[in-house]
């Protein structure tokens, strides 16, 4: 089963950055090879929480 959609952040440059990703498998260990991308790398924050929250809303 996939999971949510959520947004990571990582230190890039000097500047926070944020991905929209999920899970591809709840159960499995979450690493690169187990997660599905919805996004780049962002600055905002807020555009990312709101593209994985549009994206959680289509999958319900």
């Amino acid at each position: 089963m996939v999971g949510k959609w959520k947004v990571q952040s990582n230190p890039v440059g000097g500047n926070m950055m944020y991905a929209v990703y999920r899970l591809r498998d709840v159960d499995a260990v979450d690493h690169s090879g187990n997660r599905e991308y919805a996004s780049g790398y962002i600055e905002d924050k807020d555009t990312a929480l709101t593209i994985a929250e549009g994206l959680n809303r289509k999958t319900e």
